[in-house]
């Protein structure tokens, strides 16, 4: 299990200027609105208004308000304040300057949106404010609001009649707050040491971003720490040994600390979305003397602190830098810190602090521009050829107080400058302002990252040059394990964008997305792509931390969230919330190791308990609260679109995690628990065949998930499954050869056809570069996978250029086109079962396993005819299975076929 850390070890800092501890502790009221009586659907306006009264004048007024799902707009006076369109902005606080505002009455109103397409329940519209001048705060209570709905024209201007009711507070809990971002703070303590340590460890973590340094040097190479999770009931803390930072006699440690995940808007519930203001920084360092003696330095009230040159710095809007404002030494002995401020302590968070054991987030890559263009005069345009997570580094020699703009996003519109559209209400904007060091400034961000291609640099002194900006890619650093080589253009390039898409999702969470406004842990992009996820990479840490925060959220009922950490209210999705069992099997099948099955058997028991309990004639009609059936697939003209019905869908998915628990209840000597499972599972066979399989093989609806879902899960009875998998491939035909399937269907689509005779067509499918297709993305110049196969022409507020999902066809290269399955798990021995299509061309692949690396090469000879090799370490067999021939065992070594 997880190592948990004692957090009454050290205390917790408050990592916030005076400012801010003034206007979080002048507090926010949420105030909300009932629907009137004979009103039966609310509509997606609701209007507040605020009259108050000043007696006194207030100078630089400045107004936060936030609305729970979308704020139009604000009038002061009956002037508009804030306008805006934007139905994606959610729960963007709004930082608004007013000016000076005379002594006497007021009023404040308030457009709010009941509706927001990402944001479901309650449907309820509220808003909070807190008006500042100066040292002077008004934070108006819900009864001090009045509200409607269905107000005329003119509202805002004039008397408020008996339909205006006092506002009320809300009917649920509402756990974010509408703060503004504040600048990152420095926290610093000089120490003695009476002699240069044997051990030091540094134990630290935050309630924010935060990066240490020792002694004027950075301590490790761990970015974006601490990583997101649901901050509420686990915080993850990070060791360092820092022996050789370390001296005799005076030392200092300094700490920088920013909103980082904890304190940055998530999407669906805005700033701090797990948790209370403020940021808070927790460390401990350890430190063993050559006597023997130990000595701890802690959080305490010893240290300093101070404003930070980080001015701002938020996971999706950017990082802004003013160099001018750097304090050199700060982090050194000698450092005079006697006009910083004195810290204060913060509340003792609820959350348990977890040691964090799977390999942090890193940049051990660093791309070069392929292209640097000026579509405009002083707006350069830098390609750097490859979608990727991270950010800039640049190198800049100027005058002190000039800002330096990027602005990034992964395509170019048509006049050739970066088009974000499709980032919706994130910015990804970072700005650095130059101190004018004659001898030039390297700067890259700290708080921050993007998902781009293209970054737009404006504000640069002189020329830009490739030689002036790096890319550097950011992701978990997991060993890579796969690797995939073929010559057929389609093939190399589908491989390519999926490791690249799990390259760019891998940040700490496995993400969605890297760079709009979502960056979520969607559970079902996870549970879809995770028989190709370990092909490529060693994700058991990745998946034990995963598991552990899924766990961690789950609901009292024992629903998984659909997201993890719940950033929406969505929980026990068929086909997401699968993630809970999938992930844990998929471990197990892959490496071998049952050590994450053991730790996460009873959530799974509740979890299955759950969907068990009220649909015992095995069927899953009920507890379906968020049915996103076969998200995105082809024929679907809405987001919600039942394209294959989705109670065939979610049975299906039930069947699949029944066998999956039978499986693994026998791999870990659970014997009742199979049989449990196993007669569940057969329950649920039987009804899936009664309802929805005709005895000619038809399933559903004939779409084409319909047929795949059932074949791929051993639904459909042996008698039937050859005419099922006809069926299939003649529908796929029938469209011209091409997939209709969405993310539940889509990864499995090619194992059905070639598992049942059909891997002609697969390939063809594999091959295909028309729309819809892999290898459309690709001849389109796509380097990471689109989240829609019309990535290039659909709806631009779901058109992420780099998501996983669709990529999860990328195990079938691993397993029918290399070859290179597991029979048993772990590998305990090889299922090689290559297509030996002539259209594949050349490849080779290599796969490391616990017994060693396997691979295989494939090509055509003189004569067009296709020839495979495998290679074997010793110790390992393989089942070898050509088409049109029997099984043929092989041990270790060198084994060529044709």
């Amino acid at each position: 299990m997880s190592t948990i850390i004692d957090s009454t070890a050290a205390c917790w800092l408050a990592a916030e200027d005076t400012a801010a501890r003034e206007e979080r502790q002048a507090g926010w009221h949420w105030a909300w609105g009932a629907l009137p009586a004979g009103v039966t659907q609310e509509p997606k306006l609701r209007q507040f208004v605020w009259d108050f009264h000043l007696d006194e004048p207030l100078a630089d007024a400045r107004l936060l308000i936030a609305a729970q799902k979308g704020l139009p707009v604000v009038w002061l006076d009956g002037q508009a304040v804030h306008e805006s369109v934007d139905m994606l902005s959610g729960r963007a606080m709004q930082d608004l300057a007013l000016g000076a505002l005379a002594a006497g009455p007021h009023r404040l109103a308030a457009q709010v949106r009941v509706f927001h397409p990402f944001i479901a329940e309650p449907r309820q519209g509220g808003l909070a404010a807190l008006l500042r001048g100066g040292a002077k705060f008004m934070s108006p209570q819900p009864a001090d609001w009045r509200t409607r709905v269905l107000a005329e024209p003119g509202w805002h201007l004039g008397d408020l009649g008996p339909e205006w009711q006092p506002a009320t507070s809300p009917a649920e809990e509402i756990d974010w707050l509408p703060m503004p971002a504040q600048p990152a703070r420095l926290l610093r303590r000089a120490f003695h040491l009476p002699a240069k340590p044997q051990s030091a460890m540094l134990t630290l973590t935050a309630l924010g971003g935060c990066e240490a340094e020792l002694n004027g040097q950075r301590v490790g190479d761990a970015l974006l720490a601490p990583e997101n999770s649901d901050f509420r009931h686990r915080l993850l803390v990070q060791q360092h040994d820092v022996v050789d930072q370390l001296q005799a006699n005076d030392n200092a440690i300094g700490v920088m600390v920013g909103d980082g995940f904890y304190a940055s808007e998530a999407i669906g519930r805005g700033r701090y979305p797990f948790g209370a203001a403020p940021r808070r920084l927790w460390l401990t360092l350890d430190v063993t003397l050559p006597d023997g003696s130990t000595q701890r330095i802690a959080t305490d009230d010893d240290w300093r602190a101070a404003t930070a040159p980080v001015r701002f710095a938020e996971i999706y809007h950017g990082e802004t830098y003013d160099a001018r404002l750097e304090q050199a030494g700060w982090s050194s002995p000698g450092f005079d810190d006697r006009a910083w401020d004195e810290v204060w302590q913060a509340p003792t968070p609820s959350c348990t602090l977890f040691l964090q054991e799977g390999p942090p987030i890193r940049a051990n890559l660093t791309l070069r521009p392929q292209a640097v263009k000026q579509p405009v005069p002083g707006q350069y345009v830098i390609d750097f050829g490859q979608n990727f997570a991270g950010w800039c580094r640049i190198r800049v020699r100027g005058e002190a107080g000039r800002t330096v703009t990027l602005r990034f996003a992964e395509i170019l519109g048509d006049d050739g400058q970066v088009d974000m559209r499709n980032l919706r209400a994130a910015r990804c904007t970072d700005r650095y302002t130059l101190r004018g060091d004659a001898a030039g400034e390297t700067w890259e961000p700290r708080f921050t990252y993007h998902g781009f291609r293209y970054v737009q640099v404006s504000g640069w002194p002189g020329t830009l040059a490739a030689d002036d900006i790096d890319g550097v890619v950011v992701h978990s650093d997991l060993p890579v394990t796969g690797h995939f080589e073929s010559s057929q253009r389609t093939l190399q390039g589908l491989w390519h964008n999926t490791f690249w898409s799990q390259r760019s999702n891998f940040v700490g969470m496995p993400t969605d997305c890297p760079q709009r406004d979502e960056r979520l842990g969607w559970t079902g992009d996870a549970q879809v792509f995770w028989p190709t996820a370990v092909f490529n990479m060693d994700v058991r840490g990745f998946t034990r931390r995963f598991l552990a925060d899924l766990r961690a959220s789950q609901r009292a009922d024992g629903a998984y969230a659909d997201t993890n950490p719940p950033a929406l209210p969505a929980y026990g999705a068929h086909g997401w919330s699968d993630a809970g069992v999938v992930l844990p099997h998929t471990v197990w099948q892959h490496y071998g190791e049952t050590t994450l099955i053991d730790e996460h058997w009873d959530s799974m028991e509740r979890w299955m308990a759950w969907i068990a309990e009220p649909n015992g004639e095995g069927l899953w009609r009920a507890r379906r609260e968020v049915d996103f059936g076969d998200w995105l697939s082809l024929d679907a003209v809405s987001l919600m679109d039942e394209t294959t019905p989705k109670l065939l869908t979610a049975t299906a998915c039930w069947g699949r995690m029944l066998g999956m628990m039978a499986d693994m209840a026998v791999a870990t000597g659970r014997t009742e628990r199979a049989a449990h499972f196993s007669a569940w599972r057969e329950r649920v066979g039987q009804a899936f065949v009664a309802n929805f399989i005709q005895p000619d093989g038809r399933i559903g609806n004939g779409s084409h998930t319909g047929y795949i879902l059932p074949l791929a899960f051993g639904l459909v009875p042996p008698a039937l499954q050859q005419a099922s998998a006809d069926h299939l491939a003649a529908a796929i035909r029938a469209r011209g050869t091409l997939l209709t399937t969405g993310f539940l269907g889509t990864p499995f689509s090619l194992d059905v056809l070639a598992d049942h005779g059909h891997g002609a067509l697969a390939v063809e499918l594999l091959l295909r570069t028309e729309f819809p297709s892999w290898g459309y993305m690709v001849e389109r110049g796509a380097t990471t996978i689109w989240e829609r196969w019309n990535g290039d022409t659909g709806d631009v507020a779901m058109n992420s250029y780099n998501h996983y999902a669709l990529g999860a066809i990328t195990g079938f290269l691993y397993r029918r086109v290399a070859g290179l399955a597991s029979a048993e798990p772990g590998f305990g021995s090889v299922l090689c079962r290559p297509l030996l299509d002539a259209r594949l061309g050349a490849g080779r692949c290599t796969q490391a396993t616990a017994h060693g690396a396997i691979a295989s090469s494939w090509g055509v000879d003189a004569q067009g005819q296709p020839w495979f090799e495998l290679v074997l370490p010793a110790g390992l067999s393989a089942s070898v299975v050509l088409p049109g021939r029997g099984a043929r065992l092989v041990g270790a070594g060198t084994h060529r076929f044709s």
